[in-house]
């Protein structure tokens, strides 16, 4: 009979007893490294996001690491010890961002409700 699991549901941890070793990797400047999680056991994986230190874009949550995967050869392995947020990245997570429709009106563009129909 298998007991109940240990770990809470959608934690880093759990992830991490589920998958092993995991990595970030970032597509703009075709790095990745190991996914350390001292500090985030217990946080929820569904609710954070990484960024890349050294460009500011986006970094991507990986399972397997990226020099493994067919047509990712060329990434390198660039681990920081004490990684720092990029300026890019902290505006981008940080900052208002401005919609370019105008939604004032309260009605979609292009659709005229009439009651008639």
């Amino acid at each position: 009979m298998v007991g109940r699991w240990p770990h809470r549901p959608f934690t880093f941890h759990a992830l991490s007893k589920t998958y092993g070793q995991m990595w970030l990797r970032c597509d703009v400047c075709r790095r990745h490294a190991r996914l350390k999680l001292a500090g985030l056991h217990d946080i929820d994986y569904r609710t954070k996001t990484f960024s890349c230190s050294v460009c500011g874009s986006e970094a991507y949550f990986c399972l397997i690491e990226p020099t493994k995967e067919f047509g990712m050869h060329d990434y390198r392995l660039d681990e920081v010890e004490k990684p720092e947020r990029h300026p890019a990245a902290v505006r981008r997570l940080t900052g208002v961002q401005r919609s370019s429709v105008d939604n004032s009106g309260g009605e979609l563009p292009g659709r005229k409700m009439d009651g008639r129909r």
